[in-house]
């Protein structure tokens, strides 16, 4: 494949994303997924959509796992053309349809069991609207399956000012009842925080090294130059997240929507 340095370093962070094939994982990467399977009870015959999907690691490892059935979509074409290299090279079997889509103008006819949105609602202008559009998609007694991000204590601006330049979007400033207020209809079945440890210099170079040289393999790409500048792009963005890290946490969550219920809550908050 022929790219230029110029090509690289001008590729949004998703387009980049798309093209190194980062495994773009939720907060938590397994440990999450497994409470969301046993929690919310997926099987083989769960039907799941996944918004958002990056390069497809929820969805497919959750087929995976369950053998279930399901589509999921992104905005990003090269994080899609991935999710499918993805899904043909690690998982052929899985039953899960990848394609581009817009959020706000996905349509289905088909309802679901369980929708996947992680932490991804940050990445949509307007939260609130993608998630309640999510919502009237799911089965009666479905579920949504969330692991936003919330703040612990104020993010320093000169830190959320870099993230901006690294990432094109602000971090998530909202403290956790904040968050929390977003899915006040639906009933929690489970729910985890977390705080998040910084990795260590070692830890980040290695995750660096394995995804660009697989990168380069998977584009045909032979030039140090190349993978000097993917490597050290893709440092800079696992170091501005490792930096954000003491002022986070995380909650698993596992949220049951019933027509009888929402946007309701009888049972009270622990």
């Amino acid at each position: 494949m022929k790219i230029t340095k110029e090509e690289i370093e001008n590729m949004s962070y998703t387009e980049f994303v798309g093209f190194i094939n980062q495994w773009n994982v939720l907060p938590g990467a397994h440990d999450t997924l497994t409470k969301w399977e046993v929690f919310s009870k997926l099987s083989e015959e769960s039907k799941i959509l996944e918004i958002a999907c990056t390069t497809g690691f929820s969805s497919r490892e959750i087929a995976l796992s369950t053998n279930c059935s399901g589509k999921a979509f992104d905005v990003c074409e090269s994080s899609v053309k991935s999710a499918i290299e993805n899904k043909d090279k690690y998982a052929s079997k899985i039953k899960i349809d990848y394609f581009t889509e817009d959020g706000y103008n996905f349509k289905s006819d088909d309802r679901f069991s369980h929708i996947i949105i992680g932490a991804s609602l940050k990445f949509f202008p307007d939260p609130q609207r993608m998630l309640d559009k999510c919502i009237s998609l799911l089965e009666e007694n479905g579920f949504i399956l969330a692991s936003p991000f919330y703040i612990k204590s104020p993010i320093p601006n000169s830190l959320i000012e870099e993230f901006q330049k690294v990432f094109g979007i602000r971090p998530t400033t909202e403290s956790y009842k904040d968050i929390m207020n977003m899915y006040k209809g639906l009933e929690i079945i489970y729910q985890e925080n977390n705080n998040i440890i910084q990795e260590t210099e070692e830890e980040l170079k290695h995750y660096c090294h394995s995804t660009i040289k697989r990168a380069c393999e998977l584009r045909g790409i032979n030039d140090k130059e190349l993978y000097d500048i993917m490597y050290n792009r893709l440092y800079t963005v696992k170091d501005m997240s490792n930096k954000l890290r003491p002022y986070q946490g995380y909650v698993v969550l596992v949220l049951r929507y019933r027509s009888f219920v929402y946007p309701n809550r009888f049972v009270e908050l622990f």
